[in-house]
């Protein structure tokens, strides 16, 4: 165990995307929030862990790379940082900051560019209990009424055999490099759901409800009032 914890934590942060559901001028991942675009706040979060050191790659398309220089003159540290380009769907785009990744055995999450809410307290669960466990997922109650639907028919289920699942999604590398070997398939919504079908067992640990994703008009709007009152709580203290 002792070797395990001494070893190096990679977090590769994805946005690569477009955001056309967002219906900005600007890819989501550039919006600003509170004066900081939501990508750097999320890049934040982990380059400030008061717990951990991670190794940050940052996935972004070709065509960003204007945006990204533009950030980096303003927020130098930046510079630091890894980066390598996505492909064609995110299964894509993991594999190839994975493949960028020197070391046999280290820990290594991914995480959703748009997510600058996880608290630290989840960061530090899940890279803590990856050691433990090889595979482990940060996930929360499912609060709305579901309902499982066929296209003809649907069906009342009990919300509490479910669980919405967030990032950091964390591996020991031997498993999430093992999984990627698999052939692209379209239901690999996410790298939890590529384990599983690899055999890995996905331990869930407890996230936090803040810990959005910013991929709608309504979730940029949510995130705004969610900064205001983390402005107001910090101020406080």
């Amino acid at each position: 165990m002792e070797g395990f914890i001494q070893m190096k934590k990679y977090v590769i942060i994805l946005a690569a995307g477009e955001g056309n559901r967002m219906g900005a001028e600007s890819a989501k991942q550039f919006l600003l929030l509170g004066g900081k675009p939501i990508l750097v706040h999320t890049i934040d979060n982990f380059l400030k862990h008061p717990h951990h050191h991670f190794e940050i790659i940052i996935v972004l398309k070709k065509s960003h790379m204007k945006i990204w220089h533009m950030l980096c003159e303003e927020y130098d540290y930046l510079n630091n940082l890894k980066i390598v380009f996505g492909g064609k769907e995110r299964f894509h785009s993991v594999k190839n900051a994975i493949d960028t990744i020197p070391d046999e055995e280290c820990i290594i999450g991914v995480h959703d560019g748009v997510r600058p809410f996880v608290s630290s307290e989840v960061i530090n669960t899940v890279f803590t209990e990856a050691i433990i466990h090889g595979a482990i997922v940060p996930a929360i109650a499912m609060i709305p009424t579901i309902r499982m639907t066929d296209g003809n028919n649907n069906q009342s289920k009990n919300r509490n055999d479910f669980k919405v699942i967030q990032t950091p999604q964390v591996f020991r590398s031997e498993i999430i490099r093992a999984a990627y070997q698999t052939a692209y398939l379209p239901f690999f919504f996410d790298d939890a759901t590529l384990v599983e079908y690899c055999g890995y067992k996905i331990e869930l640990a407890e996230g936090n409800e803040e810990n959005i994703k910013i991929t709608l008009p309504i979730d940029y709007i949510t995130a705004k009032a969610l900064h205001s009152t983390k402005l107001k709580h910090d101020i406080s203290y």
